[in-house]
């Protein structure tokens, strides 16, 4: 297969992790540059042996870089893939895809018409977890209802807590994984956002909903700033139930006859959406989660928000 080389756009966190993945653990795909505005990208770059640049726009000028990755603050996601598109790049977006439906769809028509790839950096669809919880859900019959209760720790990023950066709160932030997930697991998106529910309607730190997928009930609360770390997703069928949790990786399995418990196997996320987005580059198989996907999960979030603000039920429109 072709070596793929990416470009880094936001050295923290994330970028970190996902630099740290390229180095070791993607056999076909080499780190050709980083850009961050302060001097720390520099520092980075010199010490891994890659270009550093301060202004992406020069990133996105470098002829070696086949794919760029996005892990700016929120805010800043539709506009980069816009410009790395138009650069003739491709483009995995740590969510969400951008600010706006707008902006989301401009990303998905632009790839199309210049044959370019976006993924999303959705890791729960290669989650151990979820790969088991999916594989087992044929065992309680016809799916009828899913329950998700996620309580995550304090906000590690300061932008996040700037709406001008960040673009909402734990709806959009932790939301647009769990929106994703509902649809991988279902085959169906969202369809109907009946009640939701959060403490504020800036960076807010709760989003209690309710939503309807074709005819099956999902139910979320979805907290940070807790002490809590948890992540339980259940779901009940026509002839048992499934209940995975994601801190102690197991998952069990119960109906009227008996209860068993399964080990979910080790794995790491980033390594198999990186590696997934370097086979589909060699098309070797499809991207797990591209930019309709993308944009899906951002419509959900941002009906939710607005349900909030009408306290009336939103039906999302098809896109």
């Amino acid at each position: 297969m072709k070596t793929v080389g990416f470009g880094i756009i936001g050295l923290g966190r994330q970028g970190l992790r996902l630099s740290e993945h390229i180095g070791k653990d993607i056999k076909f795909g080499k780190l050709i540059a980083v850009c961050r505005r302060s001097e720390a990208g520099n520092d980075y770059a010199k010490e891994h042996g890659v270009r550093y640049y301060s202004d992406y726009h020069e990133l996105l000028k470098n002829k070696d870089i086949d794919v760029v990755i996005i892990t700016t603050p929120s805010n800043m996601h539709g506009i980069q893939a816009l410009d790395a598109l138009k650069s003739k790049k491709h483009v995995l977006i740590d969510k969400p895809i951008a600010s706006t439906s707008e902006e989301g769809r401009k990303i998905r028509s632009l790839a199309e018409k210049n044959n370019l790839m976006v993924a999303m950096n959705f890791p729960l669809r290669v989650n151990p977890v979820t790969r088991t919880l999916k594989s087992n859900l044929k065992k309680i019959g016809r799916l009828k209802q899913i329950q998700i209760f996620v309580s995550h720790g304090p906000v590690r990023n300061k932008w996040q807590l700037d709406m001008k950066f960040s673009n909402g709160g734990v709806i959009l932030d932790l939301g647009s994984h769990y929106f994703d997930l509902i649809s991988f697991l279902t085959g169906c998106r969202p369809e109907i956002i009946i009640s939701a529910f959060s403490e504020k309607t800036e960076n807010e730190n709760s989003g209690f909903i309710n939503l309807v997928c074709k005819d099956i009930n999902v139910s979320l609360v979805l907290l940070r700033n807790q002490k809590l770390k948890k992540s339980v997703i259940t779901c009940a069928g026509s002839k048992g139930s499934l209940s995975a949790d994601y801190v102690e990786k197991k998952i069990i399995v119960s109906n009227a006859h008996h209860i068993d418990e399964i080990n979910c196997p080790a794995g790491y996320d980033f390594e198999a959406i990186l590696n997934n987005l370097v086979r589909a580059i060699n098309k070797k198989e499809e991207i797990i989660a591209d930019a309709a996907d993308g944009l899906h999960s951002l419509e959900t979030a941002l009906s939710v928000y607005k349900a909030i603000a009408i306290k009336k039920p939103v039906r999302l429109q098809v896109t």
